[in-house]
């Protein structure tokens, strides 16, 4: 039941996003253009801007949205920290290092693998480096060990902060550029950037919530999930894999947004939903709720211009985290 409230909370904020633009358009002609229905008697303007540039973001930002929500969920039930969220591995840094890079160098608009810019290909590049510099040094150390994972994640995380910083020193004028997109921002976001979204998210995301239910598992120890016949190591593996090539491709499409992945899971837990899959899945959609307003906030508030996504996600997150953490007494909970 909840979910299919949520569900419906999702497909009116995103029709009413899709009203609000440079130039506005009625609730009757995004009906018209969805369902079909005397969609002739649309303008051809209309037409254009709803399905070239309104819907492409509003679906991104949508599917953005829900992977770092499920991300993040699966993260605080990985590594049993109320704390954790998509940023834990390095993973997000490694894909802005590799954005900026490709700025640097002066590719980063340029057209490459079907029609994706050297900024999008250079992030997904980026982040799957870091990654496989995380499980290389996991493995090395205890053999696949959480907190080997972690700390290594955390500690290539900072290197690669560090050498983006280093980049932008050296090249100011390019740094405007390269700071809009790591504050993260859905301004590029195109039809075929959406459509490969879609094919990467959809079937990750869908792996997620089937192995879900085994970190439950986990829950209950090393020993009693060998004997239920769930492999710690292995599962916590395929999932962080998973989770890691899914949130290059976030990354890629919108830059480093925050708080998402790291608020959404806690209020899931305050609607009393404690079981891993139904918590992933509400997860989504309530990421995809949260990211849709934030968006239609970021390019509506400041227009003509936009304001950044990841200052908007941060303005509301923080505050929020603080009184959940009041509330709640997480940091006690950390601490026992």
């Amino acid at each position: 039941m909840k979910a299919l409230v949520a569900l419906a909370v999702l497909l009116a904020v995103m029709a009413i996003s899709a009203c609000f633009g440079s130039s506005n358009i009625s609730l009757s002609d995004i009906f018209a253009y969805v369902s079909g229905v005397n969609k002739s008697s649309l303008k051809e303007s209309t037409i254009t801007i709803l399905g070239e540039i309104r819907f492409p973001r509003i679906i991104m930002s949508a599917l953005v949205g829900g992977s770092l929500a499920s991300i993040g969920a699966i993260m605080q039930g990985i590594f049993k920290n109320p704390m954790a969220d998509p940023s834990v591995l390095g993973i997000s840094s490694g894909s802005a290092l590799g954005a900026t890079i490709a700025i640097v160098i002066g590719v980063g608009s340029t057209a490459g693998i079907v029609g994706l810019t050297g900024t999008y290909l250079g992030a997904i590049i980026g982040a799957l480096v870091t990654w496989l510099l995380v499980w290389f040094l996991a493995r090395a150390n205890s053999g696949k060990d959480l907190n080997s994972t972690l700390l290594s994640g955390i500690a290539i995380g900072s290197i690669m902060s560090a050498l983006i910083t280093v980049l932008m020193t050296l090249n100011m004028k390019n740094m405007e550029q390269v700071y809009m997109w790591i504050l993260g921002t859905f301004s590029n976001s195109t039809l075929s950037k959406t459509q490969i979204m879609l094919f990467v998210s959809i079937p990750l995301v869908l792996f997620i919530i089937l192995l879900s239910p085994q970190i439950d598992v986990l829950k209950l120890g090393d020993e009693a999930a060998v004997t239920l016949g769930v492999n710690p190591k292995r599962l916590t593996g395929v999932i962080l894999s998973l989770c890691s090539i899914l949130l290059a491709f976030c990354v890629a499409n919108s830059g480093i947004i925050g708080f998402v992945g790291l608020i959404i899971p806690h209020c899931v837990s305050f609607l009393k939903v404690y079981k891993m899959r139904q918590k992933v899945i509400m997860s989504i959609l309530m990421g995809m709720i949260f990211l849709v307003v934030c968006d239609l906030i970021a390019r509506t508030i400041t227009a003509p211009s936009e304001m950044a996504i990841g200052a908007i996600t941060s303005l509301i997150g923080a505050p929020y985290f603080l009184i959940m953490i009041w509330k709640e007494g997480l940091v006690g909970k950390m601490k026992r």
